[in-house]
């Protein structure tokens, strides 16, 4: 009787469990085909945008030697707070930079607190310019629009969007130029996750003007700390032309 018992139970015990395990394969296959139609339908949302550029470690190696810069090795803590900035002595440039180039610029040798990841800029051929980034958002508002945005306004104006994350995926394409150290330029559009922005917001001259001033700001402490001097950024022919002058190294010191 025991032995029969034990035959049973060691059918029956199988069929239960692989009926289970079956119910989870099905219930992930689902999840993940709404997952990868979700990406499809907006790009962004769950992943960020691709525009197709691919670079090489020959890229960064060529845009650091045109801009004559040298950086330490990437460092290892959780925070800029850990770590003192020392830039080296500023040269001047006049240099030409490809897509592949200033993409992996922003990507490599990049510590994990930086607050932009998984950059691609694509430099078009109509002096246009398209980026996608997934970039924190409390930097993003305070550093870039200077506290003039909060979360709230983001879900006001994007209600599709919900509760705002972390971090949020981004694309823009947009045209224009710095010149002395100033920015002008124009949006053509944008995305949040994935969901355009509407182009009576992002064409108004509050954005634009919000837009350019953070970027100014941005630029202005950059240059404050470093000696830098953004003298003319202008797209010609597929390329990014740089003048101007920035530091030769940079080291950053744990505290």
């Amino acid at each position: 009787m025991e032995e029969i018992v034990e035959e049973v139970k060691v059918v029956e015990k199988p069929k239960m469990k692989h009926k289970f395990l079956k119910g989870i394969v099905i219930f992930l296959l689902v999840i993940g085909l709404i997952i990868v139609s979700l990406g499809f339908i907006f790009p962004g949302l769950i992943w960020t945008r691709s525009l197709g550029i691919k670079y090489s470690e020959a890229d960064y190696v060529s845009i650091l030697n045109k801009l004559n810069y040298i950086k330490d090795a990437v460092p290892t803590g959780e925070s800029i707070d850990d770590y003192t900035y020392v830039y080296g002595a500023t040269s001047k440039v006049n240099v030409e930079f490809t897509s592949e180039e200033i993409t992996a610029f922003f990507n490599e040798d990049r510590p994990r607190y930086y607050a932009v990841k998984n950059v691609q800029i694509r430099i078009n051929n109509d002096n246009t310019v398209e980026a996608v980034a997934s970039v924190n958002v409390d930097y993003f508002l305070r550093e870039l629009l200077n506290g003039e945005v909060t979360r709230s306004d983001i879900e006001k104006e994007i209600p599709a969007l919900g509760l705002v994350p972390d971090n949020l995926n981004l694309y823009i394409k947009f045209s224009g130029s710095v010149i002395n150290n100033k920015v002008t330029a124009s949006i053509d559009s944008a995305t949040v996750q994935g969901i355009p922005v509407s182009s009576d917001y992002i064409n108004s001259d509050e954005a634009i003007s919000t837009v350019a001033d953070g970027l100014n700001n941005m630029m202005a402490t950059y240059n404050e700390k470093t000696g830098s001097s953004f003298d003319s950024i202008k797209v010609e022919e597929g390329k990014v032309v740089f003048v101007g002058s920035v530091p030769t190294s940079l080291t950053r010191i744990e505290k």
